[in-house]
Order: structure tokens, then sequence, then C-alpha cells
């Protein structure tokens, strides 16, 4: 029993380690193409399961979770989109 505590508190330790690392700043080709996968996949799933008493979230909060989760900097994210596809950065932001 203590056996499988212990693995337990180490994969929960290691958990809490990887998530307090500091966020990637410099963005590749590849991180940006991560991001925009999730961002694709999770846009067309909000709106297969959508629910009227929830608003679904924007494409704002949908791209910006996409970089949370890869631990990317959103403005360098958000620029790296503006350089390599206006169009859709401008769809997901707006003129900014």
């Amino acid at each position: 029993m203590s056996k499988h505590l212990f693995l337990f508190l180490i994969l929960g330790f290691s958990l809490f380690l990887s998530s307090c690392a500091p966020k990637k700043q410099d963005i590749n080709a590849y991180d940006l193409k991560r991001v925009l996968e999730r961002f694709a996949q999770n846009r067309i799933q909000t709106g297969l399961t959508s629910d009227t008493k929830r608003p679904a979230p924007s494409d704002i909060q949908l791209f910006e979770e996409a970089c949370d989760v890869y631990r990317l900097s959103i403005p360098e994210a958000k620029e790296m989109l503006k350089q390599n596809n206006k169009a859709l950065y401008e769809s997901i932001y707006g003129n900014e």
C-alpha cells in the first residue's frame, strides 16, 4: 500500500513541477501548428456539444486556451499567427 502512495506522491509532485514551468517565449512553426490544431478541434467540439444554457467560448478563448495547454506565451503566439496567417488572426482577434 505504501508503495502505491509513494508513486502517487511522486506523480503528483512531477505534475506540480511541470505546471510551474515558465511559458515558452520562442515559438516556432510546429508550436503554432499544434495550437491551431487544438483550436480547430475545440471549435468543432464546441459546436457539436453546444448548450443553450451556457454560452460557447469565443474564438479568442479557444485560441488562448490552446496556447496555455502548450505553455506558449499568448502575445508571442498572437504575433506569429498575425505574421503567418493574417486572415485567421483577423477572424479571431479582429483588426487589433
